[in-house]
């Protein structure tokens, strides 16, 4: 092609008709010009065609991430919804002033609950690649605020139970550093029986009272701040499948 226009040029010039050749000329640059337009049209229609596909496959692993978050909060929810209700009767056996050292004894020995659900982390995988490799930017300005705000919540809410956890947990290793307490009673027998039997009541009751409180401190504020990532997460997860 290019050896074809030359081929036209060389012949105007030959001929002497030089203003032919520069209306030729300025066709040719034209023709050049529209050329590349095209080619840039197009190169932009496969890169807006890559990018809604890269968009589509991100945006149906958000819903799924999302989803499964969803399930993950709500049994970290029930769990300690149903965990306070325990904490609750203890408190009430233990305010109630027909107790003695006897009941706290039982208490502290066989009914102080001590499993509990622990961090599980949020499945934010997409959400971090997206950031990292600036797929984010391509989602509409309400979707882009979104999710730059469910990131923010995830990860301040995220700390804050983590740190409610590791109190309790330095609560727990407290309380076991003196007593044997649920499925935690390695041995049993006589000398077990007088172990008990010599302990200090006052003693063992502050150290119930600082193990209730917290696992109820951590139950209570863990709730809270998981039904802000829950708000955040339905509000993205709706808003996704909404411009899916």
């Amino acid at each position: 092609m290019i050896k074809f226009f030359r081929k036209i040029r060389q012949e105007l010039l030959s001929k002497g008709k030089t203003g032919k050749y520069f209306k030729y000329a300025i066709g040719e640059i034209v023709l050049v010009v529209i050329g590349i337009l095209i080619a840039l049209q197009i190169n932009n229609w496969n890169e807006t065609r890559k990018n809604k596909l890269t968009l589509t496959s991100y945006t149906e692993s958000l819903i799924k991430d999302l989803k499964q978050d969803k399930i993950i909060l709500n049994e970290q929810t029930n769990f300690a919804l149903n965990d306070n209700k325990i904490i609750q009767n203890l408190i009430e056996r233990l305010s109630s002033p027909r107790v003695n050292n006897d009941s706290l004894i039982k208490i502290a020995r066989n009914e102080l609950p001590i499993d509990f659900k622990s961090f599980r982390p949020l499945n934010n995988k997409t959400l971090l690649a997206i950031q990292s490799n600036g797929t984010l930017e391509y989602y509409d300005d309400t979707t882009y605020d979104y999710l730059i705000d469910l990131q923010t919540v995830q990860t301040i809410r995220s700390d804050i139970i983590k740190v409610q956890i590791n109190n309790h947990n330095l609560q727990f290793r407290e309380m076991m550093s003196k007593y044997s307490i649920g499925e935690y009673k390695a041995l049993s027998g006589p000398l077990t029986e007088n172990a008990w039997s010599r302990i200090n009541p006052d003693d063992l009751y502050r150290n119930v009272e600082s193990y209730i409180t917290s696992r109820k401190w951590m139950n209570d504020k863990g709730n809270i701040n998981r039904e802000l990532i829950m708000a955040a997460t339905e509000k993205v997860l709706n808003r996704l499948i909404e411009i899916q």
